[in-house]
């Protein structure tokens, strides 16, 4: 009440008991509604103190909860990083198993191709498929070794499977390996001449290194 004379608040807080006064004659003293001051700053005090414990409880609970979320975020990011190491393992076995199953396709080619190069060139004309007796046979096995060869190749494609060209390439030590040298004076050191076990590509990758016979040029005597 700064800048009030003191005549003036004395008025106002006469005035105010008054009120008082003439309340509590117009209120029976029986009456639940009568409330004296004493009791009504208890009752706020405990109100006040109720409202406290309850916000403490509230913040409790809150911080309970924050820690739960943590905790749940937690668990999530662990659950999500070991299912991406199952499906990398997962696709990692995939992978080798048939990587295993590819190389098991090109052994068994291997042997076909050896049953049909042992065999020599088909037969060329119809006489030659009457030829009687063992060669005839053996014509029409080497001629079946041939179809299921080709058959095989069609399913090794499928796969992404890819013959390496390296006959007349200079040597490459990560797609071949050396397994003999021969003198040859018409091409330059390290050619492959020969293939003794053709290599693959799977999907671009190598599946199979090729083993080859390269070129050496004689030293003069």
């Amino acid at each position: 009440m700064s800048g009030m004379d003191e005549a003036t608040r004395a008025r106002l807080l006469a005035e105010f008991a008054a009120c008082l006064d003439d309340m509590d004659k117009d209120m029976p003293e029986d009456d639940p509604r009568t409330v004296d001051l004493y009791t009504l700053l208890t009752e706020m005090a405990a109100l006040k103190n109720e409202i406290r414990i309850e916000s403490r409880q509230f913040k409790g609970a809150l911080d309970d909860f924050r820690t739960f979320a943590e905790t749940l975020n937690g668990h999530t990011s662990r659950l999500e990083r070991d299912l991406d190491r199952a499906r990398e393992e997962a696709s990692g076995n995939e992978r080798r198993i048939e990587r295993n199953f590819l190389l098991g396709l090109l052994t068994l080619r291997d042997s076909l191709q050896a049953g049909v190069s042992a065999a020599g060139n088909p037969p060329r004309s119809f006489w030659d498929r009457l030829i009687p007796g063992p060669q005839r046979f053996a014509n029409s096995l080497a001629e079946g070794q041939r179809l299921t060869l080709r058959r095989l190749d069609d399913t090794l494609d499928s796969y992404g499977v890819r013959p390496m060209s390296v006959l007349g390439s200079p040597l490459d030590p990560n797609s071949m390996r050396v397994v003999g040298v021969e003198a040859n004076d018409a091409v330059a050191n390290g050619t492959v001449l020969r293939e003794t076990r053709s290599g693959f590509f799977h999907r671009g990758d190598i599946l199979r290194i090729a083993e080859v016979i390269v070129s050496k040029k004689e030293l003069p005597t």
